[in-house]
């Protein structure tokens, strides 16, 4: 049985796990994305300050900030549409949180049959692997663990991809901004960049198994910085930042 801490997924940024993934996330991905959604992107000339906007000036050996994107959640596109959108050396330095219980067959087998636990579990690692994504419980404890965590993704020069939300849109619509992304980004000191995400419902619902082809927005807003400790108020003014865009 796995406990809350245990979720390390520090292999993913080993060498041969990030050379895989540039590889695929420059390739098979991006050309599937691009497949189904014809993309628009707006505000990337809103972060000129986190040098979003003129990556190529960059020496090869200087890492952009660290920073946290907080997008709505529509599909499970939203993630491989956000970093297609991104300049490679941004595209290649974020990991998204996962919502840990959509593991719980991984994390508690306990059960479980041994074909749902190898499925979930084979999901588990791939989207660890190709995407560098991470678990963050939304019900389980180990909050602390979890922020440590974070940091040490921040500290390594990683930027964190959260969905407020918690959870796919039924209609489009932007459902309440929980606390935690607000309350990591208060702790840590870490900028917050408000990212839109509009249409990918349309082109794969939560509730469909095949993509339809469809046009995807892509908007980033300006970065936002988070002081205090009232995250529930924080919260409110990055989803209206969001929604704003």
């Amino acid at each position: 049985k796995r406990t809350g801490a245990d979720f390390d997924t520090a292999w993913a940024r080993k060498p041969l796990a990030v050379f895989t993934r540039r590889v695929i996330l420059s390739g098979a991905v991006s050309a599937a994305e691009r497949t189904v959604a014809s993309p628009q992107l707006h505000g990337l000339d809103r972060l000129a300050d986190l040098r979003l906007a003129a990556m190529d000036a960059i020496d090869d050996d200087e890492q952009p900030p660290a920073v946290i994107f907080a997008a709505n959640h529509q599909s499970h596109l939203d993630t491989p549409a956000i970093l297609d959108a991104l300049p490679p050396r941004w595209r290649y330095r974020v990991a998204p949180a996962m919502a840990k219980e959509f593991f719980k067959a991984h994390f508690h087998p306990e059960g479980f049959s041994r074909t749902r636990v190898a499925a979930n579990r084979l999901n588990y690692y791939l989207a660890s692997l190709f995407f560098n994504a991470f678990p963050l419980p939304q019900r389980e404890t180990g909050t602390r663990q979890t922020l440590r965590y974070i940091g040490d993704l921040v500290g390594s020069g990683y930027s964190i991809l959260i969905y407020p939300e918690g959870k796919r849109t039924d209609a489009g619509e932007i459902k309440t901004f929980q606390p935690g992304a607000a309350m990591i980004a208060a702790r840590l000191e870490v900028p917050v960049v408000p990212v839109r995400l509009d249409g990918l419902d349309r082109i794969l619902h939560q509730t469909w198994k095949f993509p339809a082809r469809g046009v995807a927005r892509v908007a980033f807003g300006a970065p936002m910085s988070l002081k205090g400790n009232d995250y529930v108020a924080l919260s409110r003014q990055v989803e209206e930042a969001v929604r704003g865009l």
